[in-house]
């Protein structure tokens, strides 16, 4: 009995990650269709849409556990440039805008 009580969890932890997964790169098509420019810098960046969709849905510390599509749906483009400017590691992308706000 108990052996698929762990079965069953297993299953439903597979099936969230994959819904999970889905729902990243469905984000990141939003995000190419209304940030084309911002879509184009993380991909160029992250190397793959898979992980710049994953960044996107990660929580950020630096933004109070806000994740950067928390910030685009509230309308705040500018802290998510701001949280990518931090992210890569030799050249980052700069957003059209010469500003620099912080989270």
């Amino acid at each position: 009995m108990r052996k698929n009580k762990f079965g069953n969890i297993a299953r439903e932890i597979a099936t969230i990650a994959a819904r999970r997964e889905a729902l990243a790169l469905t984000a990141f098509d939003a995000v190419e269709s209304r940030w084309p420019s911002l879509a184009r810098a993380l991909l160029e960046d992250a190397g793959s849409k898979r992980r710049a969709a994953h960044w996107l849905c990660a929580p950020s510390r630096a933004c109070g556990g806000k994740s950067p599509c928390d910030l685009l749906a509230e309308g705040d483009e500018d802290r998510v440039w701001d949280l990518w400017e931090g992210f890569g590691e030799a050249d980052v992308p700069r957003r059209p805008s010469d500003l620099q706000l912080a989270c």
